[in-house]
């Protein structure tokens, strides 16, 4: 016998843990959009007590290391049973339409990217961030080098978007 039991297990612990960490790799970079949406989550900034909503400043408030102020808890959601009617769907903030005719993409900047369908602040920053490294897009398939920006949204972006010379 090779291995005893208590090593195979940890072996096996180990290919688990390392298995799962390339799958977390795998999704984080086929869904750039919805990772920096969940780490958009962790940023918000708490409001200070005494302004409208009025939860904690910051995590070292809450610790009670800034201030001695008392701290509120945040309002608590009401229950299924407290709820009337349907919950409001989650919808994206409106979006300004793109202006008419195709976009350059040696000329436009992250607000005007950000603009188009399917493109949020965080892809049109490595739109602009891989122009900026590799040089100017000599076509639209110059996308390949831009992280999270598959070939069906390239295909999608197509009509939408050009290349000046």
């Amino acid at each position: 016998m090779l291995y005893t039991r208590p090593q195979l297990v940890l072996l096996l612990a180990v290919l688990t843990a390392a298995g799962a960490g390339l799958a977390v790799g795998h999704w984080r970079a086929h869904h750039p959009e919805l990772v920096e949406r969940l780490e958009q989550l962790d940023r918000t900034p708490a409001v200070a007590d005494g302004q409208p909503g009025g939860a904690i400043a910051s995590p070292s408030a809450a610790s009670g290391r800034e201030s001695a102020a008392p701290i509120r808890e945040r309002p608590r959601a009401p229950s299924s049973t407290e709820r009337r009617g349907r919950p409001a769907k989650l919808t994206a903030p409106p979006v300004e339409a793109p202006s008419p005719g195709p976009l350059d993409l040696n000329e436009a900047g992250v607000d005007d990217l950000a603009r188009l369908p399917g493109v949020g602040p965080g892809l049109a920053q490595r739109i602009v961030a891989a122009r900026d490294e590799g040089g100017r897009f000599a076509s639209v398939d110059d996308l390949r080098r831009v992280r999270g920006l598959g070939r069906v949204r390239r295909e999608r972006l197509r009509p939408l978007i050009t290349v000046g010379e």
